[in-house]
C-alpha cells in the first residue's frame, strides 16, 4: 500500500518519474494502475455504503410499510394475465396527489395514478387525467419529470394480482432478507465501480495522444507505447480527484473534467531536467 501512494505522489508531479515511465514495463504499470483503482473503488463504495445502507435499511423497515399503506388504497386489487390487466373498481379509477397530500397540486399534474382497464392507451385521455401514471388494459404508461411519455407493454409481466396486503408481504420478505440484499448490493456496487474505472483503459488509447502530441511539439522522440505507459501514470491523480469530487456530493461534473486533469498532469510532467533527457531536445 506505501509503494501504491509513493508512485500515486510522483505521478502527480514529478517529471524524472514520467521520464523514467516511458522506458518501464508495461505490465508493471498495468499492475498499479489495477492496485490503484481498486484503492479508489473501496473508497468510494465504503464511503457512499456509510450513507446510503443505513438509510435504505431505515427506509424498508419503517417508511415502506407506511408508504403502502398511505399511497396504495386497501380496496384496489389489480390483476395482470396474458398482457391484460383488469381491476376491481369502477373506471377510471383515479388516485389524486391532493387525497395522498395536504400540499396543493399546481401544473400539469393532478393525479400520481389512474386505472382503467376498459380502454387502449389514447395521449389526448392522457392528457386529459392529468396523471404520473396511467394503467390500461394492456400497457402501464408513465410520464418523467420532463414531460416525455413511456408506454411499457405488460406482456411480459407475468401472471399476478397486485392489493395491498400483496405489497405489505413484499416489504416483509425484504424486510427478511435486508442484510443480504445490503451485502449484494455492497459487492455488486464494487464490481460495477471497478468496472468503470477498467474501462478507461480503452480511451486511454485516445488520450495518449496527448504526450505523444506534446513530445511532437518539442521535437522530442516519443513512441505510442511510451505515451500510454505515461498515461496510465497521468490518469489515476485524475481519476482520484473526480472520486473524491464525488464523495463530497459534487455528482454533476462536466463529462470531460477527467480528461482536462489528464492533460493538465501531462503538460507539467513533460518538462525539461537538468540533465539531457527524453523530453529534451538534442
Amino acid at each position: 500500500m506505501k509503494t501504491i501512494f509513493e508512485t500515486f505522489k510522483k505521478s502527480i508531479y514529478n517529471p524524472a518519474f514520467y521520464q523514467e515511465a516511458a522506458n518501464a514495463p508495461l505490465g508493471e504499470i498495468v499492475k498499479y494502475y489495477v492496485k490503484a483503482i481498486s484503492v479508489l473503488t473501496v473508497f468510494l463504495v465504503v464511503v457512499i455504503s456509510i450513507f446510503l445502507i443505513p438509510q435504505g435499511i431505515s427506509f424498508v423497515k419503517e417508511r415502506a410499510p407506511y408508504l403502502v399503506k398511505a399511497y396504495y388504497p386497501q380496496e384496489l386489487s389489480v390483476h395482470v394475465e396474458d398482457g391484460i390487466a383488469s381491476a376491481n373498481v369502477p373506471m377510471p379509477y383515479i388516485v389524486s396527489l391532493k387525497s395522498l397530500s395536504k400540499a396543493t397540486t399546481t401544473g400539469a399534474i393532478e393525479n400520481m395514478l389512474v386505472i382503467n382497464t376498459s380502454e387502449d392507451f389514447d395521449k389526448n385521455k392522457f392528457e386529459e387525467y392529468k396523471t404520473f401514471a396511467l394503467l390500461t388494459k394492456n400497457d402501464l404508461v408513465t410520464r418523467d419529470n420532463g414531460g416525455a411519455i413511456t408506454i411499457q407493454s405488460l406482456k411480459p409481466m407475468p401472471t399476478t394480482t397486485i392489493d395491498q396486503s400483496v405489497l405489505l408481504g413484499w416489504v416483509a420478505t425484504t424486510q427478511d432478507y435486508l442484510w443480504k440484499i445490503a451485502t449484494f448490493v455492497f459487492v455488486a456496487s464494487l464490481l460495477l465501480v471497478f468496472s468503470g474505472y477498467i474501462m478507461y483503459l480503452i480511451p486511454l488509447l485516445i488520450f495518449a495522444l496527448i504526450p505523444k502530441f506534446v513530445a511532437y511539439i518539442k521535437r522530442t522522440e516519443l513512441s505510442y507505447a511510451s505515451a500510454y505507459k505515461m498515461s496510465l501514470y497521468a490518469i489515476v491523480p485524475a481519476l482520484a480527484l473526480k472520486t473524491l469530487l464525488n464523495v463530497m456530493g459534487i455528482f454533476f461534473l462536466p463529462s470531460y473534467f477527467t480528461l482536462l486533469v489528464f492533460m493538465l498532469i501531462i503538460s507539467i510532467n513533460m518538462r525539461n531536467v537538468e540533465q539531457p533527457t527524453l523530453f529534451e531536445n538534442k
